[in-house]
């Protein structure tokens, strides 16, 4: 064989080595994908149920509630092998993301498992407080100050562990008891007021004025009525009226708060809240029952026409990522806070959907 071929077919066996080394090697890259829908209302396996209310009159419904998932391949860790990183390239209802585009370097998977753990139990907390409250049920806690934004106009006036006790507007004092009453006040306040607040500080009972913040447009343009004081909460001390508990295991996040919330909403009031429909969905939810955005919904839409929804719930700013991702026959309808949720059950109950928002109505708003 000539020299110049012999070198040719040693650098190509070389490229040829490389390039397989290279698909079996860790990538840079998650791979993420449709993960399961899972019945709410149904059960975890073995009879055991992925919701259980106890210590309150509970109601038999023919509505199906399904919370929907992202299935991710590779860890904080490392990313998948290059293989499976090309042929997800390759794939429509596949997405990559760069490890470090999720996680930092110095998160390890074993920390990543563990905060989603603890997102999936701050989820669930929320969604007995929101479902209940809806329900008629009150919640009672404790309010602390997490912290103050640099822009507030609390920054002089509260600190963190700050423990808030009394809001008054106009003349009328709201004790805080509850979330949600503080951000009821709150709604009702246009930005720019001066609000009283009253707090302990090491014991000590404390009163002080704060000039509310309004709110800025979200990404559809929509602005949250009434203003905020520009601090964060933590809702600690939670007193549950009932018994709540979830069977679902070895799945991670804070997206299956709408979902939850709706399935407890309707497991304490009498008759069938969506019909006999099978209603999937996804989206945060707060303790007053606000609903947040979240992350992957187009998988989560590719999995709940998996198990047969024809309908979805999703929050309004996560409509954009709807688009062109749309299974045939299912509606998706557009969702701020719990009380829309439950409208559009109702409608899809009804049988008359007329009235709902849907995500392309609100993303052709926005154009």
């Amino acid at each position: 064989m000539p020299v110049r071929n012999r070198r040719l077919s040693i650098a190509g066996g070389l490229f040829g080595v490389l390039a397989a080394v290279s698909l079996v090697m860790p990538s840079s890259l998650i791979v993420e994908q449709a993960g399961p829908a899972i019945d709410v209302t149904g059960d975890a396996g073995e009879d055991t149920p992925i919701l259980t209310i106890t210590g309150a009159s509970t109601y038999p419904s023919d509505t199906r509630f399904y919370m929907t998932t992202v299935s991710a391949y590779g860890t904080a860790d490392m990313g998948v092998p290059g293989a499976q990183a090309l042929l997800a390239l390759l794939m429509k209802d596949s997405q990559t993301v760069p490890v470090r585009s999720l996680y930092s370097a110095e998160q390890s998977a074993e920390q990543v498992d563990e905060k989603n753990a603890q997102l999936m139990t701050s989820s669930q907390d929320s969604a007995a407080v929101a479902g209940l409250a809806k329900a008629g049920y009150t919640t009672p806690m404790t309010l602390s100050v997490a912290g103050v934004a640099d822009d507030s106009g609390a920054r002089h006036v509260l600190q963190e562990g700050d423990i808030l006790t009394s809001i008054t507007y106009d003349g009328t004092t709201t004790q805080l008891t509850t979330f949600a009453d503080l951000s009821t006040v709150l709604a009702d306040v246009p930005g720019g007021k001066q609000v009283v607040i009253g707090f302990t500080r090491d014991g000590d009972e404390r009163q002080g004025t704060v000039t509310t913040s309004p709110y800025e447009a979200d990404s559809t343009g929509w602005v949250h009525p009434g203003s905020r004081l520009g601090i964060y909460v933590n809702s600690e001390d939670l007193d549950f009226p009932v018994d709540i508990s979830y069977g679902v295991n070895d799945i991670g996040g804070p997206s299956a708060g709408n979902m939850f919330a709706l399935a407890i909403y309707d497991e304490l009031t009498e008759g069938s809240l969506g019909g006999d429909n099978i209603i999937a969905g996804t989206g945060t939810v707060s303790y007053s029952g606000e609903i947040g955005a979240i992350g992957g919904i187009q998988h989560k839409l590719v999995g709940a026409a998996e198990e047969g929804a024809t309908y979805f719930l999703a929050p309004a700013e996560n409509c954009t990522e709807t688009i062109g991702y749309e299974p045939d026959n299912m509606q998706i309808f557009a969702v701020r806070t719990l009380d829309d949720s439950i409208a559009a059950a109702e409608a899809i109950g009804n049988g008359d959907t007329s009235g709902l928002t849907t995500c392309r109505q609100v993303v052709e708003a926005t154009q």
